[in-house]
């Protein structure tokens, strides 16, 4: 008998459980996003440079969020998904109010340091609880709608930190988005899956060490090429998303408001389509082979390259006209380079979650989750705001622009990663599985055979 969490879900619950999961953490991608809109704001009151602001946004949040990400995800899965998630979106709620009642940009700093603990413990628990009530024919699709929870996020955290903000100030943009976190919170803990514990079976993922279990999920080929993959994309991908605002409205000479606006259009219409269409293409490619999971985000990654290019090309002003409504052409070309860009997630975490054991979906994506912002997230926005401050001197108010256009050739290399990773990835699945003692010793077998070679 398997625990309650594992056992087919009826189609209803896993709908409300999925539609929950989405709007929760949607929450903690408005609490991540909305700084970026704020900055301008933020940066008028304190006097912060582009540097300071950076370091905040990115590293500041990014650290606390590596640091925690793995050691919760091991406590999900061994203890409670439910109960983590629940105390996670409960902190980062109560973070992000402590963001906008800060009186310095230490107090920031430390504010947003507690939001990235926080939010560490929210993606890994979620994934794993959808991986559980979806079988593998409609694991992708619902990965994609669940992945589509970013860019929900991100309308809420650019468009409606934007709103609130220009009509209250920029706290009141964080007390907004902070408020809601907390009866979601109550609502999982009273609603969400629950393990029975009496009915568990013997696992053997929990007796292994944190790095143990790393290093074995390091060691699949396809698993560690997509982690190296999403986060080379990241460096780029989050230097943006923390960027694009200020460069809308530098380069384009927008307001806050509508900087803000346009881009939670670009994420509303780009980024939700592309997360979601991306999970059910794949669910019906796989029917033709199993490559095709990682091979269609590889694919999104090289056609965005010229788009990125194109966009970060345009002239300040270039628009198009459809009678009296005049729509930027940033606008228009975010909103391609936003369904390109969200095509990774649900395929990535859907092949993840059939590349390990269920017991340890948790903790795989927390790997997943930890490469992708050490390699990106740690790294992007701080770049970006660099760069921006060394062009200064020659460019201008365009050195942001700059600074965004020469970052985005790691589009490319991303697509070739998932293309490598892609071409492991039948391979790598077959050999998952097999029982853990048949690979041990395939891998002897293997082993043996290569020192004869050699």
């Amino acid at each position: 008998m398997l625990p309650s969490e594992e056992r087919p879900a009826r189609p209803a619950y896993a709908l409300y459980i999925l539609l929950l999961l989405l709007a929760i953490n949607a929450l903690s991608y408005a609490d991540r996003h909305v700084f970026s809109v704020l900055i301008p704001s933020i940066k008028a009151e304190f006097g912060a440079t582009d540097s300071l602001l950076g370091l905040i946004g990115g590293p500041g949040f990014i650290v606390s969020y590596v640091l925690f990400s793995m050691p919760l995800a091991r406590v999900a899965d061994r203890w409670s998904r439910r109960g983590v998630l629940t105390l996670s979106a409960t902190l980062w709620s109560a973070a992000t109010a402590a963001c906008g009642a800060a009186g310095s940009m230490a107090q920031l700093a430390v504010s947003r340091l507690i939001v990235g603990i926080g939010e560490a413990g929210g993606l890994p628990p979620a994934q794993s609880l959808l991986a559980d009530l979806y079988d593998e024919r409609r694991r992708s699709g619902a990965m994609g709608v669940l992945s589509s929870a970013t860019y929900v996020g991100v309308v809420l955290g650019l468009t409606g930190g934007a709103a609130v903000g220009a009509l209250w100030g920029w706290r009141w943009a964080f007390y907004a988005l902070a408020i809601p976190g907390f009866p979601l919170a109550l609502l999982l803990w009273l609603t969400g899956p629950r393990r029975v514990r009496a009915a568990k079976t013997v696992q053997s993922a929990p007796s292994e060490s944190l790095w143990a279990s790393a290093r074995r999920f390091w060691a699949i080929p396809s698993l560690r090429l997509l982690a190296l993959g999403v986060g080379t994309f990241n460096i780029f991908g989050y230097a943006a998303a923390i960027w694009k605002p200020a460069f809308f409205m530098r380069s384009h000479g927008m307001t806050m408001v509508e900087a803000g606006s346009w881009l939670g259009v670009g994420a509303a219409i780009g980024g939700i389509t592309g997360s979601m269409l991306s999970g059910f293409i794949v669910d019906r490619l796989r029917a033709r082979g199993e490559i095709w999971q990682l091979r269609v985000p590889a694919i999104a990654f090289l056609l965005a390259f010229p788009l990125f290019m194109f966009m970060y090309l345009l002239p300040g002003g270039a628009a198009v006209h459809i009678g009296d409504f005049r729509i930027p052409g940033v606008a228009l070309l975010s909103i391609l380079t936003g369904m390109m860009s969200a095509m990774w997630a649900g395929p990535a975490f859907g092949a993840a979650a059939r590349l390990v054991l269920p017991e340890q979906r948790a903790q795989a994506t927390a790997m997943l989750v930890v490469i992708i912002n050490v390699i990106g997230s740690a790294l992007g926005p701080v770049l970006g705001g660099v760069v921006s401050d060394l062009l200064t001197g020659r460019f201008g108010a365009e050195s942001l622009r700059i600074s965004l256009m020469s970052m985005s050739i790691l589009t490319v290399l991303g697509g070739w990663l998932f293309w490598r990773a892609a071409s492991h990835y039948p391979s790598d699945l077959a050999r998952a599985a097999r029982p853990q003692a048949d690979v041990d010793a395939y891998d002897g077998r293997v082993g043996r055979a290569k020192l004869k070679e050699a």
